[in-house]
């Protein structure tokens, strides 16, 4: 039921709020370009840090109107304005960059037990993903926190989620392979269709799955905290 409420909200989003969206698109011109013709891991990060500041709006905006019920807003720009999405960018910053650095030293810490053949290897690298991923999940209820303009910290977060972890952890997974699923699908049908159309297609699908990703996370917060408290006041 929270990924049908997901889907018809993110059909319902695009529809009503399409102004949000076209920087989004705009950009993900620019950072196509990008990754197609300059070979600088630098530029390549920096276009992904940039990202994240223009899609921040659209994520706030989402959150907002799913946990306190408020008015979808189609004025992208007046939400960086706006304390809490200030508040947003710095929470998503911290969180990105911790979960990056947790990959890394769990990296580096495994690496004299990771096979050296190339298919365990990738194997290994995998489920070093998907606990990633999980330890994602336990802390991400920090970025709708921040768009209702409340400063949770990681512990915070990792209590609010306790009881429901693995429910929400299979709730964003079931995201995510369905995501990986199609990327690797659409980069393997890739030369069957003209450029164009591709680039089309790759523009759709991560607006849409951007904000379907937003949104089941919006709702997994608003449940799990109608839940622990059912009179608090989100």
């Amino acid at each position: 039921m929270l990924i049908l409420k997901s889907l018809l909200f993110t059909f319902y989003y695009l529809k009503v709020s399409y102004r949000n969206y076209i920087p989004l698109a705009i950009f993900l011109i620019l950072f196509h370009y990008a990754i197609s013709n300059i070979n600088s891991f630098f530029i390549i990060f920096m276009f992904f840090m940039i990202y994240l500041v223009v899609s921040a709006p659209i994520s706030v905006n989402i959150f907002r109107s799913i946990v306190r019920n408020e008015i979808l807003e189609n004025f992208y720009f007046n939400f960086y304005y706006k304390t809490y999405t200030r508040l947003f960018l710095k929470k998503l910053f911290i969180l990105i960059s911790s979960i990056v650095g947790i990959y890394i030293a769990i990296l580096i810490i495994l690496s004299p037990f990771l096979s050296k053949d190339i298919a365990n290897m990738t194997l290994s690298l995998y489920l070093i993903f998907l606990y990633i991923i999980y330890i994602y999940t336990r802390l991400f209820f920090i970025l709708p926190g921040a768009a209702l303009n409340k400063s949770y910290s990681f512990s915070d977060s990792y209590y609010i989620t306790k009881g429901y972890s693995i429910r929400i952890y299979l709730f964003y997974v079931s995201l995510i392979l369905p995501y990986v699923f199609l990327s690797s699908l659409l980069t393997e049908f890739n030369s069957m269709f003209n450029p164009l159309t591709i680039l089309t297609i790759s523009f759709v699908f991560q607006i849409f799955f951007s904000v379907l990703s937003t949104s089941i996370i919006g709702y997994l917060y608003k449940d799990v905290i109608e839940k622990k408290n059912p009179n608090a006041n989100i």
